[in-house]
């Protein structure tokens, strides 16, 4: 036993430096170190019980090493998770992010996070040689010993830490911590709601016959087209339209007065799956499986007579929002890679937007979905947008004043060039549904899915679960209807509360869309919008947001 105290201590100390360090919590430390107090005893002390493994010391010493070696990468893995995300992600997040991806996208993180993952990866190094150099150590000095005695004692102490080990594995909780079970539980949990998104087709369908449920009623114009463009990972706080001091969004910037450029939006999620989930269907912070069981928006668009265009820079069949794609009449999808990595820009997507809005339908809902500014940013424009590349200005100053590291800073540089072309971008997509003069009420609502940490509040860069960098978006709209709008009119619905987990109601209320999913307090271009409400419930990390003094000028703000 007093070996294995001394493997026990060994492991406990260098799950403690990754605690001190910051890479996992107290209440992570303290379930490794139950899981390792009886893991490690209970496994490796087999080999000091068992008289035939027992005049085999390497064995026990590879055990214990594999097992101290186990719990330390876990650490690791954790706190490289901690330090991108801002904290130990959630669940779904991590399942979203890890599984719902690919060989092509995965070497794009890399190489985005080469310098965190090596950060990662030498912490560990260091500590697992570390413990390797004690325990060589411990070995030689026990060398020399007797080989102890075969006691009941030692054995029952050995037998009862392995049972205790396996018991608490019925706790669910307890058994998510095993690093052997970790990813694999999340793993069997991702299979299960990738079988839910499949089975909803199943319930689709089944539905259809019910349909009438939904008391999908039409109260729009003769002729409507509506233009949804979803951006990615854009923080509006890296927007020159919102006040920011480069001149990240010239374009939007002109056309000022003919947008509703909305100041206090924030996201449902830090992560684009989960939050599209949100955006699309019914589902909410209070009820986000709803996606499963209740009509998208293209399901409901469908139903009141439109005519659906789906125009991607995403990979096509990504996951669930694959499945929600297949419901458009006309598909365009210009990512042929494997990912989100490949390298197309965003502005290849405005031939197609051109085509869809001289479809002749009616009825039309155009959905395109960016790639915005999507890690790796230096992939998301042309080399003539490449404005910041080491720009001297108040923003690289103030960075350096707060010890952002010389890669956050050149990656901040990059991000404000991704939001410089999705400036270009999104200003031809606003002309080009201006200028259709074919349609009398034609209207285009952008947001961005999620938003990004790029050195704003740490040194990092990349999505963020822990802070409001990871949700605050932009959020505009241009629709004919609102022409002439006196600017009081104007500001007033611009500094409306907002949270993209209700935002199906704002685009049905474009669309003209009633039905029992649609409710105008949650429309944010309806007169009947209830502001009071969404200064309750909005939440970010599962704590209420408080909106940030604005670090945007009110000249920007009112448009003057």
């Amino acid at each position: 036993m007093n070996k294995l105290l001394k493997r026990l201590l060994l492991g406990l100390a260098g799950l403690a430096v990754f605690w001190a360090l910051g890479r996992i919590s107290a209440n992570e430390l303290a379930k490794s170190s139950v899981l390792m107090a009886t893991a490690l005893p209970g496994i490796a002390g087999l080999f000091l019980a068992i008289p035939a493994l027992r005049r085999r010391p390497a064995w026990f010493s590879a055990a214990s090493l594999g097992i101290i070696g186990l719990f330390l990468l876990d650490a690791a893995i954790k706190g490289f998770l901690r330090d991108y995300f801002g904290l130990r992600p959630n669940p779904v997040l991590v399942l979203q992010a890890i599984f719902n991806t690919n060989p092509a996208e995965s070497s794009e993180f890399f190489r985005h996070n080469g310098r965190d993952v090596a950060e990662a990866a030498g912490l560990l190094l260091l500590t697992w040689a570390a413990v390797w150099l004690a325990e060589r150590r411990l070995r030689r000095s026990e060398a020399g010993q007797p080989a102890p005695a075969w006691r009941w004692r030692g054995v029952a102490g050995v037998g009862s830490l392995l049972a205790i080990f396996i018991a608490l594995h019925f706790n669910p909780t307890m058994a998510k911590e095993n690093p052997l079970l970790f990813w694999p539980i999340r793993y069997l949990d991702y299979r299960d709601q990738m079988a839910q998104a499949a089975s909803m087709e199943e319930n689709v369908a089944r539905n259809m016959a019910q349909k009438s449920e939904w008391q999908v009623r039409y109260h729009g114009p003769e002729r409507n087209t509506v233009v949804w463009v979803i951006g990615e990972s854009l923080n509006r706080a890296n927007m020159s339209l919102y006040g920011y001091e480069r001149a990240t969004s010239p374009t939007l910037e002109a056309m000022r007065k003919d947008l509703i450029v909305f100041r206090d939006v924030v996201s449902s999620e830090p992560a684009t799956m989960a939050s599209l989930m949100k955006m699309l269907t019914p589902a909410d912070l209070n009820d986000p499986q709803a996606w499963n069981r209740k009509p998208d928006v293209l399901m409901l668009a469908r139903e009141a007579g439109f005519r659906i265009h789906w125009l991607s820079n995403q990979p096509p069949n990504d996951g669930w929002l694959g499945l929600v794609s297949r419901r458009a009449d006309h598909q365009v999808f210009i990512n042929k890679g494997a990912g989100r990595g490949e390298n197309n820009f965003d502005g290849n997507l405005l031939p197609a937007l051109e085509a869809a809005l001289q479809d002749p339908a009616p009825k039309k809902l155009i959905v395109v979905h960016l790639l915005g500014a999507h890690p790796t940013y230096d992939m998301r424009y042309p080399s003539q947008y490449a404005r910041f590349d080491s720009l001297r200005d108040s923003v690289a100053e103030r960075l350096e004043n707060a010890d952002r590291s010389a890669w956050i800073r050149q990656l901040r540089n990059e991000y404000d060039n991704a939001i410089a072309y999705n400036d270009y971008v999104l200003g031809s997509m606003l002309r080009l549904t201006m200028n259709d003069a074919r349609e009398d009420n034609a209207s285009l609502l952008f947001s961005s899915d999620h938003a990004q940490e790029v050195g704003h509040t740490r040194n990092h860069a990349g999505q963020s679960v822990a802070d409001a960098t990871g949700y605050e978006i932009p959020m505009l709209a241009w629709t004919r209807s609102f022409t002439g709008k006196s600017p009081e009119e104007k500001a007033q619905l611009e500094y409306r509360p907002y949270q993209t987990d209700q935002m199906e109601h704002t685009v049905l209320g474009l669309l003209g869309v009633d039905s029992v999913y649609y409710d105008a307090r949650h429309d944010i271009l309806s007169e009947r919008f209830v502001s009071a409400h969404f200064h309750q419930l909005r939440r970010i990390n599962g704590q209420p947001y408080q909106p940030r003094t604005l670090r945007y000028n009110e000249a920007a703000a009112q448009g003057q």
